[in-house]
C-alpha cells in the first residue's frame, strides 16, 4: 500500500509517497502553503508543483495511491481546509482517500509514531498542541509574537535584548551578550541596534535568531544568559504541564505522556531538557524525534489505512 504525507507550512512545504515498511519512492519540497501567509493561487501553484514532482519520479507507484495525509497549517478555519481538499482532489488520483488536518499532527506523529501525547514546538513562535486516547485534542499558546509565542526563539531573542538594554542602562548586571549582539548587527553602541531592531514588518525575523547567542553566552557561563534559559524552560514546562492536565488527568494508564519536542529552540536540549522535566509537575517522557513532521504526514496516512506501524517502518525512514 503506498501513500502521502504532505507537511506544508508558512515557509515550505514537503511531500513524501512511502509504503507501510517505511521505503520512500518520491519525495520533493517545495514553496509555502499556508493559507494565512500567502493567497490561494500560490496554495495552487505550490502543491501543482509538489504532485508534478512527485507524480515524475515514480509514475506506477502515484497511480495506486492509497491515502493523502496533508497536514496543514492555516486550515482551522473550515473555509481554509475545504479550499486546500478542492485543491488535492484535483491534483490527486480519483481514487485516492484524502485527509486535511492540522500540521501538529505531523509533528506528534514523528515522535509518538501515531500514539496519542503533547507536541511542544518551539522555533521562531511556539505551539503546544494535544491529542488524547479519547482523540479530545487541545492547543494551548501560538497566538503570535505580540501577545504570547512564550519559550519561542522570539522570546528568548527578546529577552537577550531587553537583557542588552538593561546593561547598557545601569538597570541590570553586564552581560557577554552585549559584546554578541554588537557583532551581529556590526555596531559599537547599544542604541545602534534601535534601527535594525524596528525595521519595519522585520522585527520578528530579525530578533529569533537573537536566540542562538544566550546558548552560546550559557556556554561562556554567563548568569543573565543562564537565567533567560531557565525562564524559556519554565514557560515551556508550564504549557505542557497545563495541556496534560486538561488531556490526560482522567487517563488511567500509567505510563508516561509523550511529549514531543520540535523546533529550532531544542536543538540545544541539553539546556533545555532536564530544565522542562524538573518543572512539569506530571508524569512525562520527553522525546526528540528521529523523523521528520513529513514523516509524522506518512503515519497519519496509514493509520487512516489502517496499517500499523513498526520498528521496520521506523528504521526504513530514517535511512532516507
Amino acid at each position: 500500500m503506498y501513500v502521502l504525507g504532505i507537511d506544508g507550512g508558512g515557509t515550505k512545504t514537503k511531500g513524501v509517497i512511502a509504503d507501510h515498511l517505511g521505503n520512500v519512492y518520491a519525495s520533493k519540497t517545495v514553496g509555502a502553503t499556508n493559507q494565512n501567509g500567502v493567497d490561494i493561487h500560490t496554495v495552487e501553484s505550490e502543491l501543482s508543483n509538489l504532485f508534478t514532482s512527485l507524480k515524475s519520479q515514480n509514475r506506477e507507484v502515484f497511480s495506486k495511491l492509497h491515502t493523502i495525509f496533508a497536514g496543514m497549517s492555516g486550515v482551522d478555519r473550515p473555509e481554509a481546509k475545504e479550499a486546500m481538499k478542492e485543491i488535492l482532489l484535483n491534483l490527486a488520483p480519483s481514487h485516492v482517500n484524502i485527509m486535511i488536518d492540522n500540521d501538529g499532527i505531523n509533528a506528534l506523529y514523528s515522535g509518538t509514531l501515531g500514539a496519542p501525547g503533547i507536541v511542544q514546538i518551539a522555533g521562531t513562535g511556539s505551539i503546544t498542541f494535544g491529542m488524547n486516547r479519547n482523540g479530545e485534542r487541545k492547543r494551548i499558546g501560538g497566538w503570535g509574537y505580540l501577545i504570547d509565542d512564550e519559550g519561542s526563539g522570539y522570546d528568548i531573542g527578546r529577552s537577550a535584548l531587553h537583557a542588552v538594554f538593561k546593561a547598557f542602562d545601569g538597570r541590570g548586571p553586564k552581560t557577554v551578550l552585549t559584546e554578541m549582539i554588537h557583532q551581529h548587527f556590526n555596531v559599537s553602541v547599544t542604541p545602534g541596534l534601535i534601527q535594525y531592531i524596528y525595521e519595519p514588518g522585520k522585527s520578528r525575523s530579525v530578533i529569533a535568531p537573537l536566540s542562538k547567542y544566550v546558548s552560546e553566552a550559557v556556554d561562556k557561563n554567563d548568569e543573565v544568559a543562564k537565567e533567560i534559559i531557565s525562564n524559556a524552560s519554565g514557560k515551556l514546562a508550564n504549557s505542557i504541564g497545563s495541556l496534560c492536565g486538561q488531556l490526560f488527568k482522567n487517563d488511567k494508564n500509567e505510563q508516561p505522556i509523550p511529549v514531543v519536542l520540535v523546533g529550532g529552540v531544542f536543538n540545544r536540549d541539553d539546556l533545555f531538557l532536564r530544565k522542562i522535566h524538573e518543572n512539569v509537575k506530571m508524569n512525562v517522557r520527553l522525546i526528540k524525534p528521529e523523523l521528520e513532521p513529513v514523516d509524522g504526514a506518512v503515519i497519519a496516512a496509514l493509520k487512516h489505512a489502517n496499517k500499523e506501524i513498526d520498528l521496520i517502518f521506523l528504521e526504513n525512514m530514517k535511512r532516507v
